[in-house]
């Protein structure tokens, strides 16, 4: 998952939409059946499909090392497997067992869902999940490691960004979905936010992730009529209430083609109505100069991608078959500098804040009221207490996919005040932190499993410190005061233990 961390699911409803993604995903294996198929890849896949479930626990498998990224609904940990020592991502989600989730929630039956079609479809460019693991009302959803981050950051850091690049992206997303497709696995929900990639700076690793909102059809006859998706991606027939079919997913492929090639979305406005209203209309932008950069082929592919009539719009194969990926042509000549500069505007739009702090800076002080939470992103940082007698105390170190200032942050308070920091944070080195507000952090502690035990740990030999003190008559720590005595600590820490 990358550094965005949005909210609410995707949904299209009562014409408002909802937005958000859920969280970071890895890379895939090449599937035997991508090849036609036969008896054994069929006979593996049925296997394959009884043993997905690990009834050991999760802990007993896996050592969860950092988190990698946050989502709407989840918390993706990096891994290693501790007998073979592979790496892995682990997706944590946190499943309620109403039937009619609110939209910050998600539903036993919808991750079920999710895995039911994640487990069926491999493809080189589609995540893959390896097995998963059912405790404590959590599921963890194991896959491969993206090493490579958010693609449309891999863009950003290239040297040079031409139409090439966008074709050989856009080839990967339209052999998938020509797959899924085939398989009759609609995605609902594609949009740049769900495209990682599965090497650093390689943008020929492109893989799709999320597919919470996916769906596996019964036959290639099956329509769907549920209203969901992203607003600037959605396709005119949800917005119109019509059923559909996987067309959809190649209308959002036309939009994130766009997005590529000028550097903004096809369609956009302020007022969602209005934005809805210019989408169902099927008359993208063109007035930029951007557009007058990019080839004729290109451009007549667009219009068949962006295509308002379902029968006339192109299918993943056909776009696959289309002179701009056909013809012998190289696109590496059509520079697309003034578009780079435009996702540049473009990706800072969907990202959370990001702060940085230079060695010695403060993240957080003892005492202060907590508002905030920070992911660290690069950088060390101590943990340190403030006590009775106007010692400090180092009690522990943080750094990449560790957060901060979760101490302040109750897993029960509701919409209660912020309570006051029990430790200061203080940085090593330069340090880089994603801001998260208190509703941001509220379900990662749900989520997180192993800052339980971690923040027991730290309060246990706190405690011996006070014991042992006592002990010896000495007045080095005083329960009563506020400058950090193990209640001081504890009490705070308590407060965001889980049940």
């Amino acid at each position: 998952m990358g550094s965005k961390a949005s909210k609410a699911k995707n949904k299209v409803k009562n014409g408002g939409v909802q937005s958000a993604t859920a969280g970071s995903t890895p890379p895939s294996s090449r599937d035997p059946s991508a090849r036609g198929g036969s008896q054994n890849s069929r006979r593996n896949s049925l296997d394959r499909e009884q043993t997905l479930k690990n009834v050991r626990k999760v802990q007993d498998v896996y050592e969860m090392k950092s988190v990698l990224g946050t989502g709407g609904y989840a918390v993706v940990w990096g891994a290693v497997h501790k007998r073979t020592r592979q790496e892995y991502a682990i997706k944590v989600m946190k499943a309620t067992s109403s039937s009619n989730p609110n939209d910050d929630e998600v539903s036993v039956d919808e991750i079920r869902n999710e895995i039911e079609v994640m487990k069926r479809i491999e493809h080189p460019n589609i995540v893959h999940v390896r097995e998963y693991f059912v405790q404590n009302g959590k599921f963890y959803i194991v896959m491969g490691w993206l090493k490579g981050g958010e693609l449309l950051d891999a863009l950003l850091d290239l040297g040079n960004y031409t139409e090439q690049d966008a074709k050989v992206i856009a080839r990967q997303l339209l052999e998938a979905l020509s797959y899924m497709h085939v398989n009759n696995v609609i995605h609902r929900d594609l949009k740049l936010e769900n495209l990682l990639l599965a090497r650093p700076n390689d943008i020929s690793s492109v893989v799709i992730a999320d597919f919470g909102l996916a769906r596996k059809a019964v036959n290639a006859r099956q329509v769907f009529t549920t209203q969901c998706g992203t607003p600037s991606y959605v396709a005119p027939e949800i917005l119109l209430g019509q059923s559909y079919t996987p067309a959809v997913d190649v209308w959002s492929m036309g939009v994130i083609l766009y997005t590529l090639l000028i550097g903004s979305f096809p369609y956009a406005h302020s007022d969602q109505q209005t934005l809805f209203r210019i989408i169902c209309s099927g008359k993208f932008q063109t007035s930029q100069p951007e557009w007058e950069q990019i080839g004729p082929e290109v451009k007549d592919l667009l219009r068949g991608l962006l295509c308002v009539d379902v029968k006339e719009r192109l299918t993943a194969a056909d776009a696959l078959n289309h002179a701009w990926f056909t013809a012998d042509n190289d696109a590496s000549s059509k520079n697309l500098k003034a578009s780079r500069a435009r996702l540049h505007t473009f990706a800072d739009s969907m990202k959370l804040q990001v702060k940085t702090f230079e060695p010695g800076t403060f993240l957080v002080r003892q005492g202060e009221l907590g508002h905030e939470v920070y992911l660290i992103r690069e950088g060390t940082c101590d943990v340190t207490v403030a006590n009775a007698n106007g010692s400090v105390s180092k009690v522990a170190t943080r750094g990449k996919g560790d957060f901060i200032g979760e101490m302040a942050v109750s897993s029960e308070d509701g919409d209660a005040a912020a309570k006051p920091r029990t430790a200061s944070v203080r940085a090593v080195d330069f340090v880089s932190a994603t801001v998260l507000s208190k509703a941001d952090m509220q379900w990662a502690v749900d989520h997180d499993y192993s800052l339980e035990g971690e923040i027991r740990s730290v309060i246990e030999a706190r405690r011996a410190e006070l014991d042992d003190a006592s002990h010896r008559g000495g007045n080095e720590y005083s329960p009563d005061g506020g400058g950090g005595g193990a209640d001081a600590l504890g009490d705070g820490v308590a407060a965001m233990e889980l049940e």
